[in-house]
């Protein structure tokens, strides 16, 4: 345990604790790692679950399939990032599958019990769900434009940090596309047509504004 502590330290939901302290909350709340293969399913959608995660290593994707059959992605997860804190409180099934786009590492918690969890902790948590809930209206504020090309400007703005500077985006075409609630194919036409009207330039995930 003393190895995770020190790993866990430095992550948002245990801020301002020390290392004795994480190492308490993690007994506390049943902590355990895992090793997950890429493609591993960690959370279906339709299924409840008791337990939370904490991605050490690795990216997860979470996405949801309509009545159509039409996949739709609605999360993408880096290390450090937590998931499921919202179901472990609710009776209701998850609304997304959670799946292993890479080799993942994670740090499963729960069941919680709220008696012996630290008040820092809880506010941490806390924290961490309202910063989920913002990214969920981010992304309904993208499906919200009608125009496609705005959708996707208003997209890249938010994520340029500097005026003119190249930066990434956390998707491939696909996940852009699904992402953006957009055709894949559509997503790609009008990607090259804003380059070659000079708004864009990009080379995969690598976009710069003009």
């Amino acid at each position: 345990m003393r190895t995770l502590t020190a790993e866990l330290k430095h992550l948002p939901l245990f801020a301002g604790m020390t290392e004795e302290e994480i190492a308490r909350q993690a007994d506390a709340l049943r902590g355990f790692r895992s090793r997950e293969e890429k493609g591993n399913i960690l959370i279906r959608e339709g299924e409840k679950t008791e337990r939370c995660g904490i991605l050490l290593e690795g990216t997860l994707q979470g996405h949801r399939v309509d009545e159509d059959g039409v996949l739709s992605v609605v999360s993408t997860l880096s290390a450090g990032m937590m998931f499921g804190e919202i179901l472990i409180f609710s009776d209701q099934p998850s609304p997304v599958t959670l799946t292993a786009l890479t080799d993942c590492r994670i740090l499963w918690l729960g069941p919680i019990d709220l008696q012996r969890t630290d008040a820092r902790l809880i506010r941490n948590l806390l924290a961490l769900i309202g910063s989920e809930y913002w990214a969920l209206h981010q992304k309904i504020r993208y499906c919200s434009i009608v125009s496609l090309r705005k959708r996707i400007l208003t997209f890249l703005k938010d994520h340029e940090a500097t005026p003119k500077d190249p930066f990434s985006v956390p998707f491939d075409r696909n996940g852009m596309a699904a992402y953006l609630n957009a055709d894949r194919s559509a997503l790609s036409r009008e990607l090259s047509r804003m380059r070659g009207e000079g708004l864009i330039d990009y080379h995969k995930n690598r976009f710069r504004l003009l």
